[in-house]
């Protein structure tokens, strides 16, 4: 493992969001867990509004991002209008 692998601020930020992610599609498939969806619905808006994605991306839980190595390098937004 290469020493700079540890992992940077983007790269826990960028981990928490895809876990959030991956278990509110779980549970809305599953159709459990109401309030506990709410809590992560309302994590992934604050996450994601924090890394600067924008509000159509957030709602349509379309986040993107470049890798380089074993980190997260950049964050594709959307340009602002």
């Amino acid at each position: 493992m290469a020493l700079n692998a540890r992992p940077t601020r983007l790269d826990k930020q960028w981990q928490e969001l895809m876990l959030l992610c991956a278990r509110e599609k779980e549970f809305r498939t599953a159709n459990r867990h109401a309030k506990l969806l709410r809590f992560m619905a309302e994590r992934i808006e604050e996450l994601a509004r924090e890394m600067g994605f924008s509000d159509r991306q957030i709602h349509q839980r379309e986040f993107r991002a470049e890798k380089s190595g074993d980190h997260i390098s950049r964050i594709l937004t959307e340009p602002s209008e």
